[in-house]
């Protein structure tokens, strides 16, 4: 009985040793052909492209903003010879921060610009680039403990101060309840600036407002619905109103807000725009949104990184511009884009 034991032990290491080599041999052979197929595409644009330098352009999401920054980064670095690379688009499989920066460092590129986090991997993979010789900086997002040369971004407190402000011009005498929802992505350090530049402009003129925060996890589009869905349902009528921090989250709560017959029980303040934004804008839903300078953004960053390529130094912290956006603007630019529309169908017809 002992031995049938002790073989029946031994069986279960000797499996559990198996799989975990199979899964070593599993990891190490999709590092592999991440790294081989980015290789391949480096190899391809240094023979198709004509640069001095080679810049990886790496956020962790793909949506109208960072379109708009890569476009501007893009054509920002064609006169320094600077060629920006939205790194891994051209890729079949979505991959990961930290796989786009395992890629660039394997394709010994020149320089990167990443939208960080603070993950301990991240920074070390950030340091290991930077070891390697790579300019690293960081864009919209930052990474205070990484060897990053150079932030270009927003300040939180004055973005948030805005915010605050803005709530409280659509707010009346009796609105008190303000609830801001936090993207979970963000550093602690950076969402506890943000709150407390809001809490700074409601303070300096409402004393009777009271602010609360949830975080939503905003790269999972369903929990976000989900879970704004059901603080709605549970809280609308005790809630005044509603500052969003990223585009997600505008579209959701401006969504689930008709759905749920809820416009007008709260005042909604966004984040960013697009189409459907605008829309929501233009007919009241949303009252307001503040927006980020996207192009300005990658201009910005592209113009220090050709600063720290030829001096070796650049600024540590370049601040990006933002703007108020309201339903008169969403008007006008939804005319102008019906406009521009209805020539382009003329000029086809």
């Amino acid at each position: 009985m002992e031995k049938k034991k002790k073989f029946n032990y031994l069986t279960i290491i000797a499996g559990l040793v198996l799989i975990s080599l199979i899964c070593l041999i599993l990891y190490i052979a999709r590092e592999y052909v991440i790294i081989s197929a980015l290789q391949k595409q480096y190899t391809q644009n240094q023979e198709d492209t004509d640069y001095q330098y080679h810049c990886a352009f790496i956020t962790s999401s793909v949506t109208a903003f960072w379109d708009t920054a890569f476009e501007s980064a893009r054509e920002e670095g064609i006169p320094y010879g600077i060629y920006v690379e939205d790194f891994g688009k051209s890729l079949d499989l979505s991959y990961t921060t930290n796989d786009l920066l395992k890629m660039a460092i394997a394709a010994n590129v020149d320089a990167i610009m990443i939208e960080a986090n603070g993950e301990y991997s991240t920074t070390q993979l950030m340091n290991k680039a930077v070891e390697a010789g790579i300019a690293v900086s960081t864009i919209y997002r930052d990474n205070i403990n990484s060897d990053r040369y150079s932030y270009t971004g927003i300040n939180n407190v004055t973005i948030g101060y805005d915010y605050g402000s803005l709530a409280l011009k659509y707010a009346n005498d009796t609105d008190s309840n303000v609830m801001v929802i936090l993207d979970s992505q963000e550093q602690d350090a950076e969402s506890r600036l943000l709150v407390s530049g809001i809490g700074k402009a409601l303070e300096e003129q409402r004393s009777d407002m009271k602010l609360d925060t949830m975080k939503l996890n905003n790269s999972n589009t369903f929990e976000v619905e989900e879970s704004i869905r059901e603080f709605l349902k549970n809280n609308h009528d005790k809630t005044d109103i509603v500052i969003c921090t990223t585009l997600q989250q505008t579209q959701s709560v401006s969504q689930i807000a008709v759905d749920m017959n809820y416009v007008g029980d709260f005042i909604i303040i966004g984040s960013y725009q697009n189409d459907s934004v605008l829309e929501y804008l233009s007919s009241g839903v949303i009252s307001a949104n503040i927006v980020i300078d996207a192009a300005q953004m990658g201009k910005r960053a592209v113009d220090n990184l050709a600063e720290y390529l030829e001096y070796g130094h650049t600024s540590d912290y370049s601040q990006v511009d933002a703007h108020t956006l309201e339903q008169s603007d969403a008007i006008r630019q939804l005319n102008a884009l019906q406009t521009e529309t209805e020539s382009e169908t003329g000029k086809g017809a």
